[in-house]
């Protein structure tokens, strides 16, 4: 049964895009607090219905955004965060818990329009890696994500219960193409038995990140568009030639 799943857009559950930037040097959320509130005020203003409220501290700055679902719920999410690296613009696009796709600005718009507010606020900053994340669970039924995993990717045998994690990197010239995979399940309550959990349903999380191999350069808004094209096209083909690469006899 697993050797015959075929994954496709019609199984994905769940759906978040990230558009992630290294800047260099580096933004320190202690130093760089005024500058980065000034930036999170002009998001929360240019873009209300994504970014709204700011929660900021010597370690982290972060925008959150609260979505209503009228007759179902609320959920406040992380729609920007600093890391590390740089900036992250998280872009919730489909929600599991409310069986909702979010109607999002466009992505490419919002992302190229917020570092231009961030060049504006750190001037001498480089951009020198952009990459598309898109963070994908796909609902796999009564097929159990590892098995799946296991038969379709290695020759490994997990036993029950036993977890797998694939970390691939398919570089070509330009970009890095890596592709993480994992097991998950949707539990719920068991009516009977308060204290054990049952399973719903079997999943799969694909974590795809899509980004330039070469950093030496200052990317300008044609690059990092082009970028996010090429991204963006591997996700709708690419990806899921490789996904279905036992299915299809490859």
């Amino acid at each position: 049964m697993a050797e015959n799943f075929k994954f496709t857009k019609t199984r994905i559950e769940e759906h978040t895009i990230k558009v992630g930037v290294d800047i260099r040097p580096v933004i320190e959320c202690k130093l760089d607090r005024v500058k980065l509130f000034d930036v999170g005020q002009k998001l929360v203003d240019k873009y209300p219905n994504l970014f709204e409220s700011l929660v900021q501290s010597p370690t982290e700055f972060l925008i959150r955004k609260k979505f209503i679902f009228p007759g179902k719920g609320e959920v406040d999410l992380p729609t920007l965060a600093i890391t590390s690296r740089g900036v992250v613009f998280v872009f919730p696009k489909i929600l599991s818990m409310f069986e909702e796709e979010l109607n999002l600005n466009n992505i490419d718009d919002v992302s190229l329009d917020g570092l231009k507010i961030f060049r504006g606020s750190f001037p001498g900053k480089i951009f020198c890696r952009v990459g598309l994340v898109n963070d994908y669970i796909f609902n796999t039924g009564p097929i159990d994500g590892t098995k799946l995993i296991c038969s379709r990717f290695t020759k490994v045998n997990v036993p029950h219960n036993g977890e797998i994690f694939l970390s691939i990197n398919r570089p070509d010239d330009d970009y890095n193409r890596k592709i993480q995979l994992k097991a998950v399940q949707k539990i719920e309550k068991n009516p009977d038995i308060p204290s054990v959990d049952q399973v719903q349903s079997y999943g799969v999380q694909v974590i795809v990140d899509f980004n330039n191999r070469d950093m030496s350069k200052d990317l300008d808004d044609d690059r990092i568009l082009g970028i996010l094209h090429k991204a963006r096209q591997y996700n709708d083909e690419e990806l899921y030639d490789f996904l279905n690469v036992s299915f299809v006899g490859g």
